[in-house]
């Protein structure tokens, strides 16, 4: 700002004047207020009525390319939006809290999406997404509790961190054979949610990607697939089987604690540890084999099977966590081999079925011993292989 003679004169260091939109400077036109960058336009906020809602292809004769972070945040009474085919990109919580926003076609040419972009979207019950996208980004429709079916397309590998958890009444999600990641908590707590058929080309489920799926009760891992996250498959109480492919090579913590409905597990060669708490609560469990590669079953990692009866152990290992079979009331026999050389305290508390079971001899001076919790009553002889 300079005085001349009493005068008041503005200089504008933008290279433009109001109205007059140039680089980098905000202007609006009718309810869309907007930025320019060299020959493109950024939807940046909308100031109009409810109701639909369509955002024009070209503002001030540029084309609109994005829609800015935060632009349609919490516009509650938008039913509809439009977007033209020249949007390429759509910011984090661009329309965040739209609660009355019931359907969605994002643009063809859509190829970056923001991190919670649709989040909290109550009323949207139906999806495209848009075949240029690669990664369906953190949180992007957590909360769409009335979103009812999806289909990613082909060309995503990477579905993010809850970027559909809590979506409360969807039934339907399918996949692409290009999908290598699941993210953390990506499904969890869609209670209808009844089957997952992942595709060929997934590595990794992440922690909690179906926990407290409640409904589910179907899954199938593909060939290939290396790694299942933590609580991965937490509290899922009507899932009934599971089979883990032979390129399986961890389980996380907590993988199936809970799943009381769970009646068969086929463990894979391969796997080294059955790690704590995986199985923690699976009473339809009735037998269960462990592989020959396993070396420790951790702590609790069967705790409360109520209803097994049958277990094969590992030939080669060589530790058994505390409380591994706490709570397994029906089981009846145990051979646990000569290569085991820890035992925790309570590994078979409770095990008030148990009727005979086979100690490597390092272990029989102590048997019953007050730390392993054996029955009393227990046929104790001395194992070998």
């Amino acid at each position: 700002m300079l005085i001349l003679r009493g005068l008041w004169v503005f200089v504008w260091l933008t290279g433009a004047f109001p109205g007059l939109p140039g680089e980098g400077v905000a202007a609006s036109a009718g309810p869309f207020e907007y930025g320019v960058e060299g020959e493109n336009v950024t939807v940046t906020a909308y100031r109009g009525p409810p109701g639909p809602v369509e955002v024009p292809a070209a503002l001030d004769g540029r084309p609109v390319v994005k829609i800015g972070n935060r632009a349609f945040r919490e516009q509650v009474g938008i039913t509809a939006i439009s977007l033209p085919a020249s949007v390429t990109q759509i910011g984090e919580q661009a329309f965040w809290g739209c609660d009355s926003l019931n359907f969605v076609v994002l643009p063809p040419r859509l190829s970056s999406l923001g991190k919670e972009a649709f989040s909290y979207c109550i009323r949207i019950s139906r999806l495209e997404i848009s075949p240029g996208l690669t990664e369906i980004p953190e949180g992007a429709f957590q909360h769409c509790h009335s979103l009812y079916e999806i289909a990613v397309p082909e060309g995503v590998t990477k579905i993010g961190k809850q970027a559909f958890a809590n979506c409360e009444m969807l039934v339907q999600a399918k996949f692409p054979e290009s999908l290598a990641s699941l993210g953390d908590g990506a499904f969890q707590a869609c209670n209808q949610l009844a089957v997952v058929r992942l595709p060929t080309g997934l590595r990794r489920v992440g922690n909690y990607a179906f926990a407290q799926c409640v409904g589910l009760r179907e899954v199938s891992l593909p060939d290939g697939f290396t790694h299942l996250g933590t609580h991965a498959f937490l509290n899922c109480r009507k899932l009934t089987e599971i089979s883990l492919p032979s390129s399986t090579v961890e389980i996380g913590k907590h993988a199936f604690k809970g799943c009381e409905g769970l009646r068969q597990v086929q463990l894979n060669h391969g796997l080294t540890r059955i790690p704590e708490h995986a199985f923690w609560g699976c009473e339809g469990l009735k037998e269960i084999s462990i592989p020959d590669t396993v070396l420790s079953l951790e702590e609790e990692a069967f705790r409360e099977c109520r209803g097994l009866r049958q277990v094969r152990l590992s030939r080669n290992l060589v530790s058994l966590g505390r409380g591994v079979f706490q709570d397994c009331s029906k089981l009846e026999n145990l051979f646990v081999p000569p290569s085991v050389q820890t035992i925790g305290e309570a590994a078979l508390e409770g095990c008030a079925g148990l009727k005979n079971l086979e100690l490597p001899p390092a272990f029989l001076n102590f048997s019953p011993q007050p730390g392993l919790a054996v029955p009393t009553g227990v046929k104790v002889l001395p194992s070998a292989r």
